[in-house]
């Protein structure tokens, strides 16, 4: 029976399947399974999930790594391609497919589409499903529920439950932040967000527990990444004035927060990624009105080509100057690259004719450092790795005439020979 869920999930008797298992998917699916529970992780892609079966991350996450071999060894995670039969086995299933935009920023439900297919033939008869994507607002009500109605034939709420539940974890901090931030729940009924609620205390039995409607969880999350990313557009806007006048933003910015508690401004840098860079355009993209958000995105975008500018300016053309990238992923540590704009300084670089080298330790296929290092003009920290913290000596002595740090990274000081240069930092 439904009713009995709450108890069997919080006796861990409960099965969790998991659709999709990328950088969402997989850790919360890992997660569940240390907290006890039998979890079913699924895929559509077999590389992925023998990848996932033989104890390895299919991307770059050490700590979780470990823990995916602890929870194999213990039989309580398997990685398997057969969604329907995985469904059919579950009490609770839990999509987190990708929700990505397209080319024009269009929104594409293809994979949450292809999901919501296979979960409606199967018998959701005393079911949860809960959805983890990022969506829409009201996509619960306009397209969820309608679907499993019409396709089940079945009570929402007295057959099977449902629930909006988006992740907010910060990419490569889900072994923290799975365990410490509040879940959002946005059930369609009290019992639906029982069994939500009920999942989640798994993981932490203290969790901080926030009960809303479906579409008021799925504004929450967009509310959250579209308030940071507007944040960092405005620190970014802040580096460029300090830029045309004659100061460094990083440090006034310092002071500006210094012991001032309604100051919280953020240090400026590339604002990316296959959230922050796109969320917004799921609410901007429903509306005619003009709108903070499209102007963030532009402000942020910019950034790329305003370094290149500024490089030109100091240089003229940049045909056939050697430049050597540092880090191409979107965020520090990570090995993610979608819509990051480290990858758009690239291109931008050589489509002005330049030779580009680029050195990533996490992103196979890169060029080594030995090499990127190799008597370059200018080198540019673009992605601010920790293993890139103490290359201060090393850039100095690879006979570069420019340093353009992109994070704040390094200090003037440090730099003997080459020419220092710091996004929001006048020369």
């Amino acid at each position: 029976m439904l009713i009995d869920l709450p108890k069997d999930t919080r006796d861990g008797k409960a099965v969790v399947c998991v659709l999709g298992l990328g950088r969402v998917g997989l850790p919360l699916g890992i997660v569940l399974a240390r907290s006890g529970l039998r979890v079913i992780g699924v895929d559509v892609d077999e590389p992925r999930v023998s990848t996932i079966a033989a104890g390895s991350m299919p991307f770059y996450y050490p700590v979780m790594e470990d823990w995916l071999k602890e929870v194999l060894a213990k039989g309580l995670f398997t990685a398997t391609d057969r969604s329907r039969e995985s469904i059919e086995q579950s009490d609770i299933i839990i999509i987190t497919v990708g929700t990505p935009t397209g080319i024009q920023y269009q929104l594409d439900y293809s994979q949450l589409h292809l999901a919501m297919q296979e979960v409606v033939q199967a018998d959701l008869r005393n079911k949860a499903l809960i959805m983890r994507s990022t969506a829409v607002p009201g996509t619960m009500v306009n397209m969820a529920l309608p679907l499993l109605k019409m396709r089940c034939g079945l009570r929402p709420g007295v057959d099977f439950a449902l629930a909006a539940c988006p992740e907010r974890i910060l990419e490569g901090r889900a072994h923290i932040e799975l365990y410490e931030l509040p879940e959002i729940v946005g059930g369609i009924d009290d019992l639906s967000s029982t069994i939500a609620e009920e999942l989640f205390r798994k993981i932490n039995a203290k969790k901080v527990i926030l009960k809303t409607s479906p579409t008021g969880a799925e504004l929450a999350k967009l509310f959250t990444n579209i308030y940071r990313y507007v944040n960092f557009a405005l620190a970014n806007e802040f580096a460029i004035w300090a830029e045309r006048y004659g100061e460094d933003a990083h440090e006034i910015i310092r002071i500006a927060n210094e012991g001032y508690s309604r100051s919280n401004i953020p240090r400026p840098g590339f604002a990316g990624g296959p959230c922050l860079g796109k969320d917004g355009f799921l609410l901007d993209n429903n509306t005619t009105f003009s709108s903070i958000i499209s102007v963030a995105w532009k402000l942020n975008e910019a950034i790329p080509q305003h370094i290149v500018t500024s490089l030109m300016d100091e240089l003229g053309p940049l045909y056939g100057r050697r430049i050597a990238v540092l880090g191409l992923a979107f965020k520090a540590n990570s090995d993610d690259v979608r819509l990051s704009p480290s990858v758009k300084l690239v291109e931008t670089l050589r489509a002005y004719g330049a030779e580009v080298l680029v050195h990533d330790p996490h992103i196979k296929g890169t060029s080594s450092l030995e090499n990127v290092l190799r008597d370059p003009e200018v080198v540019i920290l673009a992605t601010n790795h920790s293993a890139f913290k103490d290359l201060a000596a090393t850039i100095d002595r690879s006979g570069c005439r420019i340093i353009y740090d992109v994070w704040g990274g390094f200090e003037p000081n440090e730099f003997a020979r080459a020419q220092y240069r710091r996004f929001g930092r006048a020369k």
